[in-house]
């Protein structure tokens, strides 16, 4: 039975310049995109087709109280894998 997730990510979906200091682009830094998080995404506006809107995660623990250009954000646990990513992802970033 595999483990359960211990951390949480907090996801954006962001319109504007990128906050590169605030959160990180998961495609950018590899970070998988859970199915649940993509549809939740499109349903706040994230369109492949506007390049002015984009979706943004950071560790729960170390994102920002305000992400610039934010437009929705929620929580979502993360499964080891991800976390490992994520932590690699934000590490590199900052």
């Amino acid at each position: 039975m595999p483990s359960p997730p211990s951390l949480c990510a907090i996801w954006f979906v962001v319109r504007g310049e990128s906050p590169g200091t605030q959160a990180v682009d998961p495609g950018q830094y590899g970070v998988d995109i859970p199915n649940d998080v993509l549809t939740w995404a499109e349903s706040h506006g994230l369109d492949p087709a506007d390049p002015d809107i984009y979706l943004l995660v950071a560790p729960a623990n170390e994102a920002d109280p305000e992400v610039t250009g934010e437009m929705a954000r929620c929580w979502h646990p993360l499964h080891p894998e991800t976390e490992a990513q994520l932590r690699e992802a934000w590490e590199e970033a900052h």
